[in-house]
């Protein structure tokens, strides 16, 4: 008798922690993943940076060097069939080189044109900064953290061959979770045309960077991140 009531105990216990397993993954997943404002990342000391920086992003002259170029408005139509949006601007004098654009976590593509200048005005380079799934005005309901990007970054790369030809040259530029993308894409077999990849800031994992956020914000162990 005193057997069968440990085991309905047990069993209770057992549903308790499923149910707030489950309730825990939603909620994790709404704070991290889905596609909608983050109001977590007010206040975050991981993205305190220097005044200075703050400015150059904020009010940077960038912003009026890309409000006055006339973008090419570029879609593709992803591998599971999401609308994606990107920009193209060629150079003002014919060049084969290009550089592909990925923003960060909560970014867009014009972010990107704080990079975007210097290729255009320094370098002579083709700019194509596009909306990764889930940002921006591309489709999107949830953020796969650069796995799901990969592939698309492909189809951009794609893209550009069928407009400026084979003997085009490429660059892959990221920042943070962007940085995190064009790496993920080089495990794909790319054309040779890719000439080089700049990774600025990126994760080593996303395990390694949930473990590090949970434990942070949540003072949970780090095993919790890779149910």
């Amino acid at each position: 008798m005193l057997k069968k009531k440990w085991v309905k105990v047990g069993i209770v216990f057992l549903a308790i922690l499923l149910i707030i397993d489950v309730l825990g993954s939603f909620y994790f997943y709404d704070l991290a993943i889905k596609r909608e404002k983050k109001d977590f990342l007010q206040e975050n000391d991981d993205l305190v940076v220097s005044r200075e920086a703050m400015d150059v992003f904020v009010s940077g002259g960038w912003h009026e060097w890309v409000d006055n170029q006339e973008f090419e408005y570029w879609e593709i139509q992803s591998f599971d069939d999401l609308r994606l949006q990107g920009y193209y601007l060629e150079a003002e004098e014919p060049t084969n080189k290009t550089v592909v654009f990925a923003h960060g976590y909560l970014g867009r593509a014009r972010d990107m044109g704080i990079f975007g200048e210097y290729y255009y005005k320094e370098l002579g380079y083709n700019i194509l900064s596009v909306d990764l799934r889930g940002h921006g005005q591309s489709q999107g309901d949830y953020i796969g953290f650069g796995w799901h990007s990969r592939l698309d970054m492909v189809d951009w790369i794609n893209r550009l061959l069928e407009k400026q030809g084979e003997d085009t040259e490429i660059i892959l530029h990221g920042i943070s979770m962007g940085a995190a993308t064009v790496l993920m894409t080089s495990g794909e077999e790319l054309p040779k045309n890719v000439k080089a990849i700049v990774a600025d800031s990126p994760y080593t994992s996303v395990y390694d960077l949930f473990d590090y956020q949970m434990g942070r914000m949540f003072k949970l162990p780090s095993f919790r991140s890779r149910y």
